[in-house]
């Protein structure tokens, strides 16, 4: 690596873990609010979680730049959707960077959301999916039993 290269930090992931059998383009919608949510909420968290997730600026041959894009692998996962909710609350218990996405965040207005999950106890959830970024020694063990996404 050379001293004007930024490292890349080996020992953090990502991963985002999608409820399996999901249309495809609302795993896609999942799939990109996690990935939002889980920068804001890295942004917002006053460490330096921001600086771990390593985002690069890919230069092309003419000088084009195409940034910021992470020198990180990020693992896109299905698992059932008892296995959502309790990653959930082990990324919580672990205090890992992490954000969920429900069915209740889908259809009609922001406003007409948020009064649904107001409305809506957290055992009565359908989660869609659930992204975590952190070290990969904490990450793994809680994500063993998702699969690749196919």
């Amino acid at each position: 690596m050379s001293p004007s290269e930024p490292a890349v930090f080996t020992d953090y992931k990502f991963v985002v873990a999608l409820k399996a059998k999901l249309d495809p383009g609302i795993a896609l919608n999942a799939a990109s609010h996690l990935a939002l949510g889980l920068v804001a909420q890295a942004a917002r968290g006053g460490d330096d979680q921001l600086a771990h997730m390593s985002f690069l600026d890919f230069a092309d041959a003419d000088g084009g730049s195409h940034s910021p894009i992470s020198g990180l692998s990020l693992a896109v996962l299905q698992g059932r959707p008892a296995w959502l909710r309790r990653l959930r609350n082990e990324l919580m218990a672990a205090d890992v960077c992490f954000t969920d996405f429900t069915s209740h965040m889908t259809g009609d207005t922001y406003r007409e959301q948020l009064d649904r999950m107001a409305q809506t106890p957290e055992e009565a959830l359908d989660y869609y999916g659930v992204a975590a970024f952190g070290k990969k020694e904490i990450i793994d063990p809680l994500t063993k039993k998702f699969s690749l996404w196919r």
